[in-house]
């Protein structure tokens, strides 16, 4: 098979630094999206009215984090190590949904958080 001129004139162009860097935010921005999408369906939690670990950007101030999680019928439990994280029992399934809508980053098991605490804890030294 053999490419148009039109193609072989677009592969014969240098490689500039810009259309590097274009590459390079593409291949970036597509790991990061594939990346999230992952931990939002593998993280999901399977009983959300068990209870759930509510996580919001790290910039959300405590206070902020505590008034969010609890906005869509749901009680506060504790935070989860840092203050942008909470973990909150629900009182029906949809809080899930709405959580996420107004703003939530993720809305996961606390089982599956409480396995990843040490890195979300300042660690103390081993004496």
């Amino acid at each position: 098979m053999k490419l148009p001129d039109e193609a072989l004139a677009v592969l014969s162009r240098p490689y500039t630094p810009l259309r590097k860097f274009i590459d390079a935010s593409l291949l970036v921005c597509l790991s990061l999206g594939g990346l999230y999408l992952g931990a939002r369906v593998g993280l999901a939690p399977r009983d959300a009215t068990a209870g759930v670990a509510v996580v919001f950007s790290p910039w959300t101030s405590a206070s902020e984090t505590m008034a969010r999680s609890v906005a869509h019928r749901g009680r506060f439990v504790r935070f989860g190590g840092v203050p942008f994280v909470a973990i909150v029992m629900p009182e029906d399934e949809r809080y899930v949904g709405e959580t996420l809508a107004t703003g939530a980053w993720l809305v996961m098991d606390p089982r599956l958080l409480a396995a990843c605490a040490g890195m979300l804890s300042p660690s103390t030294p081993v004496t």
